[in-house]
């Protein structure tokens, strides 16, 4: 889809679609509509007064007619209540657009911006929000369907936002590029997640890593079986070893040149395909264990979009990557191993396999001096019994990292719920012929792999994010269509704004 910034008053064609805003209980239509097309406000008028739209959320008026001058149809889409209207509601409602243009078989829409705008949303926030929104509202994964030309749904090619002469024609450009390298790197991540396991094992994400890198001028260090095994990341050999895939750690870096700013490490999991090992999963819902490596999947998007925006900040992505078999080779419930740091861990549960590849990636993160460390991973089943899919789970060391994960997920619409990292906890994983355990015993299994987590963390400033629930939807929901979601993506790159 082509998104143009437009201005009043500019000569520009006729579109399909008209779209305008419009809060409950307004007397009367957006007055940016009188500057606009004169027909469609007198219309959206009339349409107010003789009681036929109030405004309700969910509510929509159209009209056609040879009066408009700006499109062929004119639709007025009620917001709901003024006091009630936020970033989320802006987003779902701009969700909304690309279907409904689809109803109408608009190829084309032009939408007046400033009448979706109201306090605490500033002009400059919805021109990145809005178009960053159509182009993740338009996102199917649809690369191995055969579709007949007569079952071809019409595309919603081009959208202009149209903007009053009083907005800085500079800041809404730059937001509107803002918003293409973000979807960008959002629709990155999805397709990376969407691929099937036999078409995106542990090598190929190395290599889609490379392409990155080469993409973006990252430096790209990828760790093959031999380095690893060299490196002594017993988590990463043990959970690898049952595939015939060899594992790979990723490390993508940008921004050496800042370094005594302080690093920034970005840690995902990248399990490609998990069976659960030995400790075999039901074969309900499976299939869908190719999405376990999304926090691998969000680190390298959120890299991608670095290299584009160029912050004045050291970021390194890690990513180790694995696939989780059974096989006569491996491992079992009640193997001991050693990790990268030297810790020994009991593996109680072979489907507990994230944290052991994350603690020896979480490890050797040491190597860099980071400031903080961040890591993302679908970890526990448990997380999603507690939060379901609304939230992500957030626990950590550092009170103030925390403060800035949350509120970053709010503004970015990826929201966090922190959960408690007491030291009571720990007791659950304290092993009996090792240091730790690789499961908890008793309740809290979102928190006591957490706990499991820290045993490896070389910095006093990290957090934990457990997208289990939040990184896969099982049917359509605003700007998510089902499938991969990209989840982390959004939420670190304004993290990493904010810095």
């Amino acid at each position: 889809m082509k998104i143009t910034n437009v201005f009043f008053g500019e000569k520009k064609p006729k579109v399909d679609l008209l779209v305008a805003g419009c809060f409950q209980g307004e007397k009367s239509p957006p007055a940016e509509l009188v500057f606009v097309d004169g027909f469609a406000y007198e219309t959206a008028k009339q349409a107010i007064q003789k009681g036929r739209f109030s405004g309700k959320d969910g509510e929509v008026f159209s009209t056609f007619g040879e009066g408009l001058k700006e499109a062929n149809e004119f639709v007025l889409l009620g917001l709901g209540k003024r006091e009630d209207w936020k970033r989320e509601r802006l987003r779902q409602k701009i969700a909304t657009l690309p279907g409904l243009a689809k109803s109408r078989n608009a190829a084309s829409i032009r939408l007046v911006v400033e009448t979706f705008v109201v306090k605490p949303i500033r002009t400059e926030e919805a021109a990145e929000l809005i178009p960053e929104t159509l182009e993740l509202a338009e996102y199917q994964f649809g690369k191995y369907q055969s579709k007949a030309k007569d079952d071809a749904k019409p595309e919603l090619r081009s959208a202009d936002l149209l903007y009053s002469k009083r907005v800085r024609k500079p800041l809404v450009e730059q937001a509107l590029k803002r918003a293409g390298i973000i979807s960008d790197a959002v629709v990155f991540t999805r397709n990376l997640i969407n691929e099937p396991a036999n078409i995106m094992p542990p090598r190929v994400m190395a290599e889609r890593a490379r392409q990155v890198a080469r993409d973006g001028k990252l430096r790209c260090e990828v760790l093959g079986p031999g380095e690893i095994k060299r490196k002594k990341m017993g988590g990463i050999i043990a959970v690898s070893q049952g595939s015939n895939e060899p594992p790979q750690l990723v490390v993508l870096e940008y921004g050496a040149s800042y370094r005594n700013r302080g690093t920034i490490c970005l840690v995902g999991k990248g399990v490609t395909f998990d069976t659960g090992g030995i400790s075999i999963k039901p074969s309900k819902d499976m299939e869908k264990m190719k999405y376990d490596m999304s926090g691998a999947a969000a680190v390298m998007g959120t890299m991608k979009a670095v290299s584009r925006f160029k912050p004045k900040l050291h970021i390194v992505g890690i990513a180790p990557c694995v696939e989780n078999m059974p096989s006569g080779r491996a491992q079992r419930p009640g193997d001991i191993i050693k990790m990268f740091n030297g810790k020994s861990v009991e593996v109680i549960n072979t489907d507990a396999e994230g944290r052991l590849i994350l603690g020896d990636a979480l490890a050797y993160t040491a190597r860099f001096k980071p400031k903080a460390v961040i890591d993302l991973a679908t970890l526990t089943g448990a997380c999603v019994v507690a939060l379901g899919d609304k939230a992500i789970g957030l626990m950590g060391t550092d009170p103030a990292l925390i403060r800035k994960v949350r509120d970053a997920g709010e503004a970015a619409g990826e929201r966090c719920w922190e959960l408690p990292l007491w030291e009571e906890y720990r007791e659950q994983i304290k092993g009996h012929h090792s240091d730790i355990l690789n499961v908890g015993t008793g309740g809290g299994g979102t928190i006591t792999a957490g706990m499991f987590l820290k045993e490896f963390v070389p910095v006093k400033s990290w957090a934990h994010l457990d997208i289990a629930g939040t990184a896969w939807v099982d049917s359509d929901k605003p700007y998510r269509a089902r499938g991969a979601t990209g989840i982390g993506v959004r939420l670190l790159l304004e993290l990493l704004r904010r810095w």
